[in-house]
């Protein structure tokens, strides 16, 4: 058996956000419609919300939601789903197939995340939408004025704003297969400048995320060049896959994207702290603070070509380690503002709902119980006796994961033990109430079973099961 020795060391690079912990819902197959909200009367309210779906939610806890997407935004007209509901408007899903069910707009969105806690995150449409149009939301979202659209949200029965803080600016825009000519960044960048003005003019203090991808160069570089004075982060989105890798493939999509992490901050640190020389006939303020990451999409997606992309993906105990993994990297991260993981419901997500229940997937454990600790001032947590596991196809895999904060004046730490062949003895610096989650690697939850074990135990040194996560808090 081998020992893990973990030694903290305070670090001046800020805080860890609860944002890290954000979802992500989009009309797409039944994550809305059919997921958390559903015409069942047995299972939902005089809303149609999904009761059962609602209270995982609220157990989950995640502080931020998007919405609407998510690649369907590039069709998604937000006044077609708003006002007395026989008037909204049926269209046809373009993209994912389907029609747009216009039963949850944008109001019912906004509530459905006071109902759960959360903040509410908006993707506008740059692909067939327009700059006015993209105001016109804020308006209604946020507008305290005597204006036509927070008059028209009054009109539909909510007097008070919504007060929506974060706005995507398009999605995912890069990608030529999709709708929309903003494949072209420098169109990209012209007409997001043009959404930022109606936008930020409507509402000064949005904060306005940017759509950034892999390319660092041809894309990354010239978006933040043009437009870094005006937003306050820039989008990444990943997705790891098994692919013919084996046990350990998606670990190998982890460093990865630790590798694209590396060269995104690099970039993002060539920006100053607040911008200089602002020119102030924009007539809105410039970003306050420095500019950040929002990955704003991320889970683990084995596509298959099967009409539905492999979306209703079934996660195992392996998966929730990778979870757990890239949560500890999102933790370690201090150019990281916020993440959110795709989906909430039912596409590649944590919680599954069928017509007679719900329930919740291995990868729903990390993100519920990294979520009531795991933020505060971030702590550095150096490995001693590192080494790594064969991963086959996936190369050679570190045996350990980790991130530590400090939070409330204890001390957390958050271990992955990614061996799954051997137990490790950890050696903690602190006395400590130490949770261990584990299951079998190929194990997976249903209505009937939850795979998933759980323990706990106090002490300075404790021995973590081959495939198993802990949380241990200072006692």
């Amino acid at each position: 058996m081998k020992t893990i020795t973990i030694q903290l060391g305070d670090r001046p690079d800020g805080i860890v956000s609860k944002d890290i912990y954000g979802q992500f819902i989009e009309n797409l197959g039944d994550c809305i419609w059919g997921g958390i909200c559903d015409d069942a009367p047995a299972l939902t309210d005089e809303h149609h919300i999904r009761l059962d779906v609602e209270e995982k939610v609220r157990e989950l806890a995640p502080p931020v939601i998007r919405y609407p997407g998510g690649t369907v935004m590039s069709i998604y007209h937000w006044i077609d789903a708003e006002g007395p509901m026989e008037k909204r408007q049926q269209k046809k899903n373009l993209i994912w197939g389907g029609v747009l069910s216009p039963e949850f707009g944008t109001a019912e969105f906004v509530q459905y995340c006071r109902r759960v806690g959360a903040e509410p995150m908006i993707c506008v449409n740059m692909a067939s939408g327009t700059p006015e149009e993209a105001g016109a939301w804020v308006e209604y979202c946020n507008g305290t004025d005597n204006s036509y659209y927070a008059n028209l949200r009054r009109e539909h029965g909510y007097p008070e704003p919504f007060g929506v803080k974060y706005w995507c600016i398009g999605n995912e825009c890069y990608a030529e297969p999709d709708i929309g000519m903003q494949d072209d960044v420098h169109r990209y960048i012209r007409e997001a400048k043009e959404f930022i003005k109606f936008m930020k003019l409507t509402d000064p203090t949005i904060r306005t995320v940017l759509v950034g991808g892999d390319d660092m160069e041809g894309w990354n570089r010239p978006v933040l060049d043009a437009l870094q004075d005006m937003t306050d982060y820039l989008s990444y989105h990943f997705y790891a896959g098994e692919g013919d890798m084996g046990l350990y493939g998606v670990f190998a999509g982890e460093r990865l994207f630790g590798e694209r992490l590396a060269l995104l901050d690099a970039l993002l640190d060539e920006y100053p702290e607040k911008p200089e020389n602002f020119n102030k006939w924009y007539r809105f303020p410039p970003r306050q603070e420095k500019i950040r990451l929002m990955i704003d999409e991320w889970n683990i997606w084995n596509y298959q070509n099967d009409g539905i992309y492999g979306l209703h993906m079934t996660y195992n105990w392996r998966d929730a380690l990778w979870a757990a993994s890239m949560l500890n990297r999102f933790i370690e991260d201090d150019h990281i503002a916020g993440c959110n993981m795709a989906q909430l419901c039912n596409i590649i997500a944590p919680i599954v709902s069928t017509p007679e229940g719900s329930y919740v997937q291995t990868i729903y454990t990390p993100c519920q119980e990294y979520r009531k600790v795991m933020f505060g001032d971030r702590l550095s947590a150096e490995i001693l006796g590192q080494y790594t596991v064969d991963g086959g196809n996936a190369g050679a895999i570190p045996a350990v994961s980790a991130a530590a904060v400090s939070n409330g004046g204890k001390r957390c730490i958050s271990l992955v033990n990614r061996d799954f062949s051997e137990d490790i003895t950890l050696v903690l610096p602190m006395n400590a109430n130490i949770t261990i989650y584990q299951a079998d690697a190929l194990a997976v939850n249903s209505m009937e079973h939850s795979a998933v074990q759980k323990f706990s135990v106090t002490g300075t040194t404790v021995t973590l099961p081959a495939g198993s996560f802990c949380i241990a808090i200072e006692a």
